[in-house]
């Protein structure tokens, strides 16, 4: 199966899933991530901005700005995705492709080196860590960009959770896979 008929198959599957699965779901999997020494010891935390049929990141970032801990969420500048520490859920916005972002007002960027660990959304995962994004390369490029030590960790509903994946040597993978 190429990538394109997976990403169709997998992404209506996920708008497909009734919302009280979503959330059912999503709480366990916040909760397994909050139990992970990875994420416990980290200060700077990159997190995903859900959209509505992903694994629900929201309450996972109000958790993190209530622990103190140095909140930073993707925002798309041109063909890249910069890095912006979060201080309020209520200065993002809807950005590029729908995806919501700090306002322009409220950035305050930060340097992949700065970062501990990397919450990654994604279509598709596989047991390797490869990674089935929307096709754009934003999260690859940003993944390329970090320092070796920095940890990341994908996000996905058991369905999403494969075997294989198709990929290709530009393709990064992440380090843990969590799903329920």
């Amino acid at each position: 199966m190429t990538k394109a008929a997976l990403r169709h198959r997998i992404l209506r599957r996920l708008q497909q899933q009734k919302e009280d699965d979503r959330r059912r779901k999503s709480a366990v999997i916040r909760r397994t991530l909050r139990h992970l020494e990875v994420f416990r010891s980290a200060k700077t935390i990159v997190c995903y901005v859900s959209l509505p049929y992903e694994v629900e990141t929201w309450r996972l970032i109000e958790q993190m700005l209530e622990d103190r801990k140095r909140v930073v969420v993707p925002v798309v500048r041109g063909e890249r995705l910069q890095l912006s520490e979060l201080r309020q859920p209520a200065d993002l916005a809807p950005g590029a492709f729908g995806v919501w972002e700090p306002l322009p007002r409220a950035r305050r960027f930060v340097s992949p080196q700065d970062v501990d660990l990397v919450v990654v959304p994604g279509l598709a995962f596989d047991r390797a860590g490869h990674r089935l994004g929307h096709g754009h390369g934003y999260f690859d490029r940003l993944l390329a960009r970090l320092p070796r030590p920095t940890q990341t960790v994908g996000l996905c509903f058991a369905f999403q959770l494969l075997d294989r994946l198709p990929h290709q040597p530009h393709d990064q993978t992440v380090h843990t896979v969590l799903s329920a």
